[in-house]
């Protein structure tokens, strides 16, 4: 079975350092972009099993870049995860609309994550569950 890939779109070093280290734990193959025009490249050329999103980014918005895949048939299919510190009723609503998951920047913000992965990933065969790595601690308060 070929190895499931995520895409992580964020400026923020640190947290993209951390989702990927628990993502590549989970055994996901870890596609990273830090601005908006890279991470809808990306998403183009390696079509990714699911892309995490920061609505904030240099070269535009998360959001938008859900938006353009949502005008492509072949990339409006993939999941979506919107990471974001905002939470205004505006960037809640354009997540609905997209039926893409909104998850509120937090320190521990792979407990909000991980349940999401798994419902993604949930239809496929028990055995390529994502598996549980208890070894990992919670995220810096920075995060």
């Amino acid at each position: 079975m070929q190895k499931r890939q995520i895409l992580i779109a964020d400026d923020d070093t640190d947290l993209v350092a951390l989702l990927s280290l628990r993502s590549q734990k989970c055994g996901l193959k870890v596609v990273t972009a830090s601005d908006a025009v890279s991470a809808l490249k990306s998403i183009q050329e390696v079509r990714p099993d699911v892309v995490i999103l920061d609505v904030n980014m240099p070269g535009g918005n998360g959001l938008t870049v859900r938006d353009v895949m949502m005008q492509n048939e072949q990339l409006q299919s993939i999941p979506v995860i919107v990471l974001t510190g905002a939470s205004d009723e505006e960037t809640i609503r354009r997540c609905h609309n997209t039926c893409s998951y909104y998850v509120a920047k937090c320190p521990d913000v792979w407990t909000r994550i991980k349940p999401i992965l798994d419902d993604i990933f949930e239809h496929e065969a028990p055995n390529d569950k994502l598996p549980v790595d208890n070894n990992i601690k919670a995220a810096p308060e920075s995060a």
